[in-house]
């Protein structure tokens, strides 16, 4: 696989090509963004762009843009890699609306780098064998077609169903929740993944997810679902829902109801202390509460609402690592965060699949 890595540091230039070399992939180099778009509109064999977002006479981003301008109606399949720095959120949103796969923050991580080029490698050659079947089927084959059935044939149906119906008895009152239920679960398990839990971790927290608002069963129903903004009062009365599905959930020892009593009791903590209903911080937050903090607050940023539209993908990603009058990214757990910006795509795909319906 053929890489091109543009740099305008010499030094570090030099010593990533020369880390990559040895791991066996060919490296083109480039000093700044117009060499970059030069050297890639000319060698056609160029899978992977690993661009500097700051660089000089042309950024990261205008070279991607560039690229992306040339390439419109094109077959050509490659990915992007971005470095950049952890407070360069407004490069970051860019990226994502320019189709960037994952980025790498500064000082890099030489295993972190390897990952995220491997995670490129394996993306373009999905890609690749996609249109395969596209043009010797001549229709191109449903993706990931089967997954929850395959999924609900590796545990016992029965014991499947419980979990889903336990979910949905407890917000049964909102229009399309089991797809929610679908979106969160899904979301968490492709950040557990990321961050390199087992599989059998990953298949316990995708179904302890979908209980995470278990404790709303207790209601006050008309909160949960109320058309306008809480009084601080009424706000407070459904903070119990982290308490009550806690206590139910912690009446059995099977693992995942463990998960998700866990889950249940922390999904409101965040990550600088200033959450509920403990007001844990930092580790101690279970790491697969903070998982379900983080892909909570996704959802419930892009879904419709009574009172406006979904926000599209990158605005939502945005408001995470920027924050708003609600949200700070100091409410996330760094790592699950990072992991959510490299999965992203994989995230929005999600979300597009279980497409929830209008408030």
């Amino acid at each position: 696989m053929k890489l091109l890595l543009a740099e305008d540091d010499a030094q570090v230039r030099t010593e990533l090509r020369e880390l990559l070399s040895e791991e066996g992939y060919t490296v083109v180099t480039a000093s700044d963004g117009i060499e970059a778009f030069e050297k890639f509109r000319d060698d056609k064999d160029i899978d992977v762009l690993l661009l500097d977002i700051r660089m000089p006479r042309c950024t990261g981003l205008q070279t991607l843009d560039a690229i992306r301008k040339i390439d419109v109606g094109s077959e050509r399949i490659f990915e992007t890699i971005f470095i950049t720095g952890n407070n360069d959120s407004d490069s970051v949103v860019s990226a994502l609306k320019l189709g960037a796969l994952s980025f790498l923050f500064k000082p890099i991580v030489v295993e972190q780098l390897l990952a995220e080029i491997d995670a490129a490698k394996e993306s373009v050659n999905q890609r690749r064998y996609k249109r395969l079947q596209r043009e010797v089927l001549e229709a191109q084959i449903e993706e990931n077609k089967g997954r929850l059935s395959q999924l609900t044939q590796e545990l016992d149906g029965g014991y499947t169903a419980a979990i889903h119906m336990l979910a949905l008895s407890a917000e049964h009152y909102i229009p399309g929740i089991e797809l929610h239920i679908h979106r969160v679960g899904e979301m968490a398990s492709v950040l557990a993944n990321r961050l390199g839990f087992e599989k059998k971790d990953v298949q316990n927290i995708r179904f302890a997810a979908a209980l995470h608002d278990i404790g709303k069963l207790k209601g006050p129903e008309e909160l949960y679902n109320a058309e306008r903004t809480l009084t601080s009062e009424e706000f407070e009365i459904t903070k119990a829902h982290t308490h009550n599905g806690e206590e139910f959930l912690s009446h059995s020892s099977n693992p995942v109801f463990k998960l998700a009593a866990v889950i249940a009791a922390q999904h409101h903590e965040h990550h600088d202390g200033s959450g509920y209903p403990n007001g844990l911080e930092g580790d101690e937050i279970a790491i697969e509460a903070a998982i379900m903090h983080a892909v909570d607050v996704y959802e419930n940023l892009r879904a419709p609402r009574p009172y406006r539209e979904e926000l599209p993908h990158h605005i939502a990603i945005g408001i995470m690592i920027d924050g708003d009058d609600k949200s700070s990214p100091d409410h996330f757990h760094p790592r699950v965060l990072q992991a959510l910006l490299a999965q992203h795509r994989d995230i929005e795909a999600i979300y597009e699949r279980y497409r929830p319906t209008k408030a």
